[in-house]
């Protein structure tokens, strides 16, 4: 696979029948293998118009934890009980705090090059309509935050790149396996130039947020 640290979404035989159905993949030549659809030797690339047909004719279904990078589906890890409870603590944290700016959650962000995430919470640029004409890009995006636990080699090496690249000004990766938030600035040539790691009692300001105070202790309830 192209995308390191991440695991495949696998596909049924049912699936792919739908697929084929629907014109997204050719029906001849187009085989399983672990899961995964190979077209001609190589596995299938999906467009961004590909995914979400997938959910249109039911192949993926609004259930299914999935994220499209660089035409690969990725299947993302079931959320734990402390895991869904920071979400839901940083969006009760963030939405009074935020002045005009949209907080939300699991919703799909288009970055460049077919990268389609569904970040745990971001904060968005106000927007009229809410975004419900189109999904926020990148430059909606003020801060994309993800909650690690078995997910945090990816989230760490691979999503920190992508949300670098596509000049997201902050984005804030909360590792519940060590209690810890690293907070990345001040993206350039994509990567982050500045990059502080939180624990317990500590707080830091969030300069996309107009210099919000963020204590780790209202993002991970102290244990």
């Amino acid at each position: 696979m192209a995308v390191q640290f991440a695991q495949p979404y696998r596909f049924t035989e049912q699936q792919l029948s739908r697929m084929a159905d629907a014109g997204i993949i050719p029906r001849g030549g187009t085989t399983l293998i672990d899961g995964v659809p190979y077209q001609g030797g190589v596995p299938v690339r999906f467009s961004s118009p590909d995914y979400y047909r997938l959910g249109e004719i039911g192949a993926l279904t609004e259930n299914e934890r999935v994220e499209l990078i660089d035409g690969e589906i990725i299947a993302m890890s079931p959320e734990g009980s402390r895991h869904s409870a920071c979400i839901i603590r940083l969006i009760r944290f963030l939405t009074p705090r935020v002045g005009e700016a949209l907080v939300g959650a699991h919703g799909s962000l288009f970055l460049p090059d077919e990268y389609r995430p569904m970040p745990d919470v971001v904060v968005l640029r106000a927007s009229a309509d809410e975004y419900e004409q189109a999904h926020p890009t990148h430059e909606d995006a003020l801060v994309v935050i993800e909650v690690s636990d078995t997910s945090l080699r990816y989230d760490r090496h691979v999503k920190s790149g992508r949300y670098a690249q596509a000049d997201i000004p902050e984005y804030w990766l909360v590792d519940l396996t060590r209690d810890k938030i690293s907070v990345h600035q001040n993206p350039v040539a994509g990567e982050y130039a500045q990059v502080r790691t939180y624990g317990a009692g500590e707080s830091w300001k969030s300069s996309a947020l107009g210099g919000l105070e963020v204590a780790v202790d209202d993002v991970l309830k102290p244990r």
